[in-house]
């Protein structure tokens, strides 16, 4: 399937305003030139250090590809790394072909791209990607998929929050901010897809120069749709297009491949939204840390929008959250009907990431229980 040139949903994809116009204080947030020099020679190391591995040894390539992965234990460079093995390893290096020079560079301006805020930064892009990579084995979409949708759905993983200023849609509309007003629909996701295509402009970093004029504008435009797709304000709208979908028979379980080429978009816009918030689907130790990370930035912006007689949304605010209510209400009314959404064409899916949701689910509906007897056994004294 080759990708035809498509407009995307209407909003407007001119070049990236800086991020100085939709954040009070970018100076504080920016990945400092010398981390990005700092990892880059730490890259090269790595890269160099193994005689024609890559750096990646087998055993790391398969963990790799695993659904319960953790970014804790490893550091941004060899993070970097691996995204680096994720293009070589599902043939899109050898068979776009990328030039591998262009995909480092790519990626470490993609690093440099990521802000220092506590949740949308570039260790979230790299778990994105990561459980984007997994589903593609999962589902065997490295076989299924042509090229040119494997190239969009990977490189729309890397990109979907890329130059997030750890501030919401929410805050960007309310604070009238530039961001806000140059885009129609979905400032941030807007932004975050502008801000991916600039980079892709530049040739050092360019990983579709081999692409032909019309299939580049088509990859192009399902990388924006991609990125587009994973904002929460049209997340029932596409789970329910993709569930009629399936029902309506549009997904062939016995071969993908015979699915239209707009189905299979759909499938990929779930597989990354799927991959979006896929922290519930990891060991409870890994998922814990992801939870503290996201509630920091919703606190920290809702501290930003008291200041400015703004009233923050319920689920950011820390006068209102409880950490345990949270996830029991996010995981059972967003992550597992999307999870169980995704098995239903990928069925490899259930086994290592719906029973894992499930299980979270069980333990935060667990600890809601134990708080509620708490509090009325405190009533009664």
């Amino acid at each position: 399937v080759i990708f035809t040139a498509r407009k995307p949903a209407s909003t407007s994809m001119e070049a990236a305003p800086s991020i100085g116009l939709h954040c009070p204080h970018p100076e504080r947030i920016r990945t400092p030139d010398s981390a990005c020099e700092s990892v880059r020679a730490a890259v090269n190391a790595i890269i160099g250090s193994d005689g024609g591995t890559g750096g990646v040894s087998e055993a790391e390539r398969r963990a790799i590809q695993l659904a319960n992965f953790s970014n804790w234990e490893h550091e941004d460079a060899r993070l970097l790394v691996y995204m680096r093995q994720m293009y070589i390893d599902v043939g899109l290096v050898e068979r776009l072909p990328i030039d591998e020079d262009k995909l480092l560079s790519f990626l470490l301006r993609i690093y440099a791209g990521y802000n220092q805020v506590p949740f949308h930064n570039f260790r979230h892009c790299f778990m994105v990607t990561q459980m984007t990579y997994s589903i593609i084995w999962l589902g065997n979409l490295h076989a299924i998929c042509s090229d040119s949708e494997l190239v969009a759905l990977l490189t729309a993983a890397v990109c979907h929050d890329l130059d997030h200023p750890g501030l919401s849609n929410y805050y960007q509309r309310l604070a009238a901010t530039k961001i806000a007003s140059s885009y129609s629909a979905s400032p941030l996701e807007s932004h975050h897809a502008a801000t991916a295509l600039a980079v892709l402009s530049d040739p050092a970093c360019d990983i579709l120069a081999s692409l032909t004029a019309e299939t580049r504008s088509g990859v192009e435009g399902a990388i924006q749709r991609l990125i587009l797709a994973t904002d929460m304000a049209h997340h029932a709208e596409i789970l329910a297009e993709f569930e009629a979908a399936v029902e309506a028979g549009q997904f062939s379980l016995q071969d993908l491949s015979d699915c239209s080429a707009d189905s299979r978009e759909l499938l990929l816009r779930i597989v990354l939204k799927t991959a979006d918030v896929s922290n519930e689907a990891r060991p409870v130790a890994t998922a814990e840390r992801w939870i503290d990370c996201l509630l920091a930035e919703f606190f920290a912006e809702a501290r930003l929008e008291q200041e400015s007689d703004i009233s923050p949304l319920p689920f950011m605010n820390p006068a209102l959250v409880r950490k345990a209510v949270s996830q029991q209400q996010f995981i059972g009314g967003i992550v597992l009907p999307l999870s169980l959404a995704l098995a239903r064409v990928l069925p490899r899916t259930e086994t290592d990431i719906v029973q894992p949701v499930k299980r979270q689910l069980e333990f935060y509906t667990r600890l809601v229980e134990d708080e509620e007897r708490e509090a009325a056994v405190a009533e009664e004294d």
